[in-house]
């Protein structure tokens, strides 16, 4: 079988833990700032967004990538 079409499918397949992970992966810092500093919801927020900016960063670059080797040349 042929190796590239598995390896595409495995990108697009990772996509559906790399999300939620960069997701809950920033509000663990920041509840872990939020903890460690006294500060309420501040840092947890922010590294929210920063998380969910890196996932969506992550999702086009991986599909922009398939897209790429998918194509004809």
């Amino acid at each position: 079988m042929s190796g590239p079409k598995y390896q595409n499918l495995a990108d697009l397949l990772s996509i559906g833990i790399m999300l939620p992970a960069c997701i809950g992966i920033g509000y663990g810092i920041g509840y872990l700032l939020d903890h460690f500093l006294g500060t309420r919801m501040v840092f947890k927020v922010i590294f929210l967004l920063f998380g969910i900016a890196a996932g969506f960063i992550n999702l086009f670059r991986t599909v922009n990538k398939v897209e790429h080797d998918v194509s004809p040349k």
